[in-house]
Parts: C-alpha cells; structure tokens; sequence
C-alpha cells in the first residue's frame, strides 16, 4: 500500500503483517462481501479491497474516515490520466495567492525559521484570529498548522476536482497530507506548546510542506484501486450492522478509549467537511454537541452497544472478525468481556497476537507514544 501513514491510534497496519492479515485471507475469500464497520484510518478497507474481488463496505461515524476509505474502495480502475491533478493545484494557488492574507502569511513562514516559537506563534494567531481568514485558517492556524499551511489547506479544499473518482483520490490526499504536518505529538487532540519544550517541534512541523505531502499521498492513492467496486456510509455501526445479509464478513474494531474519537481527529474532520467551525480551548475542539459520540466510547453504555452489534449480525446471518485489545480498556470493555459478549450471539474460534497500540497522547518526549500490548483476534460463525 505504500507508506500511506496516517496519525492514528490504534491503527491494524502492523497487525495486518502479524496475523489479521492471515485471518483475512482465510475468511474473505469465502464471504459475499466485506464490511469494516470502523474503518478509521482506512487501512484494513483498503488491504480488502485491493486484494480480494469481493465489495467493501466501509463505514464510520466520523467524515474523515469515510473519505480516506472512499478514495480507493470505491473504483476498481488506477487513476491513470493525471492530469486533473496538476490543474487542481494550480486552481488552489491562485486562490490562496487571491487571499488577503497571503502576504502577511508568506512573510511569517520566511521568518519562522528566525524566531523563536513564542513570538511566531503570537504573530501566527493574531494573523488568524480575523474574520476574514478561511475555515482550517481561522479555526488552527497559529496551533496545528502555520497560517500559510492553513491557508494551503483551505484553498486546495476549496477547488477539488469536480469527477467524483478524482475528488475523492484528492481529498483523502489532502487529508493524509495534512495529519502528516500537523504541530502535534501524534493525533489532534494538542498541538504543540510554543515553549522550551516542543517549541522546536512546532516550528519544525510548521516548515513541512504541504504540497510535497500532498504529492506522495496522491500518488500512492491513484496507483490503489479495488478489485471490485465497494461503497462507503457514514453512520453509527450498529444501525449499519443492521442492514448487511447472510454471508458478509464483518470486521470489528471498535473504540477502546473512553474519550470519543472525535476529540483526536477533530481537525481532520473540519478539512473533510471543508466549514469553518468554531472552536475552543487549547485543543481548538468543535463545541461537543457538534463532535460525532459513540456509545462504545461511553462507560455506561459500551456493554450493551456491544452487545447490539452482535446481535444485529447474528440476527441477518453475517460472520464477523473483531480485534480488541486482550487487557481492559477505559472505555470498560476488555477482551474477556468481548468474549462474553460474543459468545452471547455466535460460535467463537479465538487467537491472540502480540501488537502494539497508542497511548493516545503519548509523544515519545515525556511518556512512550505507544505500548506493547496483546490483542485479540476472534472469528465469529453464526449458529
């Protein structure tokens, strides 16, 4: 797949190379569909999809997962004229050129490299801090982005390619793009401080480019493509769940985490949804009522979400492969308890595997960014 690295907790990209992978290639194969009802990053949608000539399904709660799904679970053709591409960035730059602030931008990132983190972050905010910025601009510029990589952002979310199979391609690209530069120690839940500590790491993701990102994400993208054309849905798993048919192939890789999701990927989700939302506090988070919850992400109610989402596969005849991590996770799920659950429903072949999974803030400064953890793997049969 190439190195399509996404900040992402809990990402299956090393497990695929450490025994998902080869459960996969034993249960695919034998399903009428595919459907990762927690695609997230993408990454075991896209590792379906280009292997096996089976739809995928890909579904989220969140936007931005959908879009990095879609870009390559969608079409069963490489995007071979490229040209749309080069047009698209030329659009983007004379809009970002038409924007008032450009100059002021473009002259502070000449000069972040000159001054220290404080001053260029004060300079950076009061420069975004006015009504007239664009969306990501107004919203992170100053924290997880510079005001000229912010204004590059909106601009180049502004003018997408209109043919779908294009827009989609450029859009996961951009968003691949911008989780690679953004001021932070690894998902958007806090950018870096401008002090003695991470100040240097601020400036130092601030001169990152976004068009060189860009590029190497959209190559890789448009190289990828399905062996049969699959969909995308935006929406709660177990409503998805729901509406799948007696010999699909679910893959199961809920939220282990008692925060929502949204907290860490709220910046990824506005350059989806390209508007300006108003945010707050150190995190610049959307208000909560606007950040997508999940009840697997809510202590009182993970159990019985669970337990649902099972029941709505048992019940249309669907079989499943579920990961989770095998000790107890802060959302009061653990892997014994998803064994439980599971059992509740269908006939269980169980495997563990050694893995690693974020810390979900670690930064490899004051605390390791990732630990060492065993997780699980469950196939699941209908009785």
């Amino acid at each position: 797949m190439g190195d399509l690295r996404l900040k992402y907790m809990g990402s299956k990209r090393t497990m695929l190379t450490n025994g998902l992978g080869e459960v996969l290639s034993s249960e695919i194969p034998k399903s009428n569909r595919f459907v990762d009802l927690f695609t997230g990053s993408g990454v075991v949608a896209w590792y379906a999809a280009t292997r096996w000539s089976k739809p995928v399904i890909a579904s989220d709660l969140q936007r931005y997962a959908v879009c990095l799904a879609e870009a390559i679970v969608t079409r069963d053709a490489p995007l071979s004229d490229q040209e749309f591409y080069d047009r698209w960035i030329e659009r983007a730059r004379i809009r970002a050129r038409e924007n008032s602030t450009y100059d002021d931008a473009d002259a502070l990132q000449t000069a972040i490299v000159h001054m220290g983190a404080a001053a260029v972050a004060d300079d950076a905010r009061s420069l975004c801090a006015s009504d007239i910025c664009s969306p990501v601009q107004r919203a992170y510029g100053g924290y997880y982005f510079s005001p000229l990589q912010a204004l590059v952002i909106d601009a180049l979310r502004a003018t997408l390619p209109e043919r779908e199979d294009a827009r989609a391609v450029c859009l996961a690209a951009l968003i691949q793009a911008a989780s690679r530069v953004a001021a932070a120690p690894g998902h958007t839940a806090q950018p870096f401080k401008p002090n003695e500590t991470a100040g240097r790491f601020l400036i130092e993701a601030w001169q990152k480019s976004i068009g060189t990102e860009l590029r190497k994400a959209f190559i890789i993208l448009a190289q990828q493509s399905a062996k049969a054309v699959g969909s995308v849905v935006q929406g709660d798993a177990v409503k998805v769940a729901g509406e799948l048919r007696e010999g699909d192939l679910a893959f199961i890789d809920p939220p282990y985490s008692s925060v929502h999701y949204s907290r860490f990927y709220h910046v990824l989700e506005t350059i989806s949804l390209g508007q300006y939302v108003q945010v707050e506090g150190e995190g610049r988070y959307p208000p909560t009522e606007l950040r997508p919850k999940s009840e697997f992400s809510i202590k009182s109610q993970s159990a019985n979400a669970l337990d649902k989402l099972f029941g709505e596969l048992a019940k249309v005849g669907a079989s499943a492969v579920v990961t989770f991590p095998a000790n107890d996770a802060s959302n009061g799920l653990s892997g014994s308890s998803v064994v439980d659950t599971a059992a509740k429903h269908f006939k269980i072949e169980e495997e563990k595997i050694s893995s690693r999974m974020s810390t979900m803030g670690g930064n490899a400064i004051s605390r390791d960014a990732r630990l060492h953890t065993e997780e699980l793997i469950l196939r699941l049969r209908p009785r």
